[in-house]
């Protein structure tokens, strides 16, 4: 599933691609990612001028001029694709918008586990996709003590705190193990357990391996995972411990070992992590 990094990298791209550009002409085929009915859609994004693109925790907020932001969410397999003119798209195209310049914005979830929504922009916090998302791990105003005050307060293992959602919003399996790798912090320690230098590396690992994967495009696995102009994303070849038990750590080369935490599937090292 795409998560802060790909969706990040999508939304810049969308930011400096398609900003002020207007829709001219859209097509809605009717299925059960639409959360706003196909119809309603295509009413009201055609004519439209996207006005710029933002992202709450993996949901791509395209705020448009007329009001209405397009909440976009790529589920397991989702896409967002700009094809140039005359360029045909592939399959599984459920949303198609013509641009005013000639290119062609589409969006394809062959899965279809993702959702797409249109909600007034001045209401976005009530738009019940967006209430339970929590703070951004890359916002700079998230302060230490914040971060401190919501580990301690919550029991149970760091992991699956690191991918609860209205905690650290965007935060899934790959990047939990990449960012606990990194702090040298075992997936099962207790959040409470942990001592304040140990915190201290958690909150640094955090936005380190986020913005070195956003760096390099996100992570793709078979290429579920595109950028807008249809390239996987490139750190996948840089990743230490997600996907690779049995397989030797970087740092010292003992053998990554598996876990399950919280009911996912987790790897670490037995010897850089405690």
């Amino acid at each position: 599933m795409p998560e802060l990094p790909e969706v990040e990298t999508v939304s810049r791209q969308l930011a400096a691609a398609v900003t002020g550009i207007r829709w001219v002409r859209v097509t809605a085929r009717p299925c059960s990612l639409f959360r706003t009915p196909a119809a309603e859609l295509v009413r009201g994004l055609t004519g439209a001028r996207l006005e710029g693109v933002a992202r709450r925790g993996k949901v791509l907020l395209l705020k448009m001029d007329t009001g209405r932001t397009l909440l976009v969410h790529l589920g397991m397999s989702g896409q967002v694709l700009l094809v140039p003119p005359a360029v045909p798209g592939a399959g599984h195209r459920h949303l198609i918008a013509e641009l005013g310049d000639g290119r062609t914005l589409v969006l394809r979830d062959p899965r279809r586990f993702g959702f797409v929504k249109l909600a007034p922009t001045a209401a976005l916090d009530a738009v019940p996709e967006l209430a339970g998302v929590g703070a951004d791990p890359l916002d700079p105003a998230r302060a230490w003590e914040d971060f401190l005050r919501t580990l301690h307060a919550r029991g149970g293992a760091v992991k699956p705190l690191l991918m609860t959602q209205s905690l650290f919003a965007g935060i899934g399996n790959v990047y939990a193990d990449e960012i606990l790798f990194a702090a040298r912090i075992r997936p099962a320690r207790a959040a409470a357990d942990l001592a304040p230098v140990e915190l201290k590396e958690l909150f640094h690992a955090i936005r380190a391996v986020l913005a070195r994967a956003i760096d390099h495009g996100g992570t793709s696995f078979d290429e579920a995972f595109t950028d807008l102009y249809g390239r996987p994303g490139l750190f996948g070849g840089r990743l230490n411990v997600y996907g690779r038990d049995g397989e030797p750590c970087t740092s010292c080369h003992t053998a990554l070992t598996p876990v399950m935490v919280g009911g996912r599937a987790s790897v670490f090292c037995p010897r850089c992590q405690k």
